[in-house]
């Protein structure tokens, strides 16, 4: 991801997808189920009510509260 790509805008919606919104506007959905139902350390994303408070660091990658994360070269693997 370069700086073009930055994400402005994340919000979740079930089961397993966020629309993430870049610094152009431009929204893409991620579909994170390969990620959650494959990865032991991403145990906690199975429950939506935690899945949603989803945020955006300051690196321009995306992170819940207990340390779960994605880089911001990372992100677009997912996108649909």
């Amino acid at each position: 991801m370069n700086s073009a790509t930055k994400i402005i805008q994340v919000r979740a919606e079930p089961p397993y997808t966020l629309y993430v919104t870049k610094q152009d506007g431009q929204e893409i959905e991620l579909d994170l189920t390969p990620l959650i139902e494959t990865r032991e350390a991403f145990w906690r994303l199975k429950n939506f009510r935690y899945f949603r408070n989803v945020g955006i660091d300051p690196l321009g990658g995306i992170f819940w509260t207990e340390g779960e994360d994605i880089s911001p070269t990372k992100i677009f693997h997912y996108a649909k």
